[in-house]
């Protein structure tokens, strides 16, 4: 399975715009369907942004979404998947580290946030609290799953194990469009390859 940016899932785990989101449509889309139908992922998503939105626990968000701003994070928005609308997102921007944030919320597949950078070379360093999946990411990407770790801590272990590359900007204004471009490149990357049969590249991921 390929998350996007997991910074990225239409079915249970759509974990990045980013890695995981991929992998959370496939999921949706089983639970949904019942049957293995990973083709039924949409190529495209959009985000859709609202005011009020429906958190299941708010008290959890709002201590994750304090963790995140202690961390130097700025909000960038709360969306809805327009495809996906029971899945809710809040996206967060720190320009000076070249990271982007998001919290998920789904009533099937639960609450989990992720940290994502990407670099110019096109690899991600990706780190969540989702429970470790097998994901398929650009050659020379870092995966971790790190579940139950509060954000804070999962940000300076961030810091200490992302490759030191060339990173791409990132910023508040283009939180929502890059969450949406880098889930149309994850799933044109994974439909290529089921084509042509090539195998995918091995990313470097590792579980806490």
């Amino acid at each position: 399975m390929d998350p996007i940016w997991t910074w990225l899932l239409v079915g249970a785990a759509l974990i990045v715009a980013w890695p995981a989101l991929r992998d959370v449509a496939a999921r949706l889309v089983l639970s949904r369907y019942r049957s293995p139908a990973v083709h039924e992922q949409p190529e495209t998503i959009s985000l859709v942004r609202v005011r009020e939105p429906r958190w299941r626990d708010p008290h959890a968000f709002a201590a994750s979404d304090r963790e995140l701003a202690a961390a130097g994070f700025a909000e960038a928005g709360t969306y809805v998947v327009h495809e996906m609308p029971e899945l809710t997102l809040a996206l967060y921007a720190l320009p000076a580290e070249r990271a982007y944030a998001v919290l998920y919320d789904h009533p099937r597949s639960g609450a989990w946030a992720e940290i994502v950078t990407r670099y110019e070379d096109g690899a991600l360093a990706c780190f969540t609290t989702l429970e470790a999946l097998e994901v398929e990411l650009p050659e020379g990407s870092l995966h971790v799953a790190a579940p139950g770790t509060p954000l804070g801590a999962l940000w300076k272990r961030m810091r200490a194990e992302r490759p030191a590359r060339p990173m791409r900007t990132c910023s508040r204004a283009e939180a929502a469009r890059d969450f949406e471009r880098a889930y149309a490149e994850s799933m044109a990357r994974h439909r290529s390859r089921a084509v042509t049969g090539a195998p995918a590249p091995e990313a470097l991921g590792r579980a806490a």
